[in-house]
């Protein structure tokens, strides 16, 4: 009797693990936490470079973030100010025009 009780936890215990693990994949830790806000980042464009390296472009408040991304680290490649005239996250223009503004800006 006490091996089929034990059987019987065992087998709840792996049901809430699986139902934890499919809600967390369904909704993300922000979809249980709260959305991030208006001001919260949200990433605009991302460019691969190879294996785990990648540049992307990152809105954050009234600034645009330019990030160097890689297995250990992330650098502030360039920051620029937002306009607000410009398309949403969500509606992003690609990010080689994007870079070519940004390098524009600066010369």
């Amino acid at each position: 009797m006490t091996i089929l009780t034990t059987a019987g936890y065992l087998c709840l215990l792996l049901g809430v693990i699986y139902l934890a693990y499919y809600l967390m994949r369904r909704f993300g830790i922000q979809g249980m936490m709260g959305q991030a806000g208006a001001n919260g980042p949200h990433l605009v464009s991302r460019l691969m470079l190879g294996n785990r390296q990648s540049v992307a472009v990152v809105r954050y408040k009234d600034k645009e973030l330019i990030l160097g991304v890689t297995e250990d680290r992330i650098n502030l490649l360039a920051e620029d100010e937002a306009d607000d005239s410009e398309e949403t996250p969500v509606q992003t223009k690609n990010f080689a025009s994007f870079l070519k503004r940004s390098t524009d800006d600066e010369a």
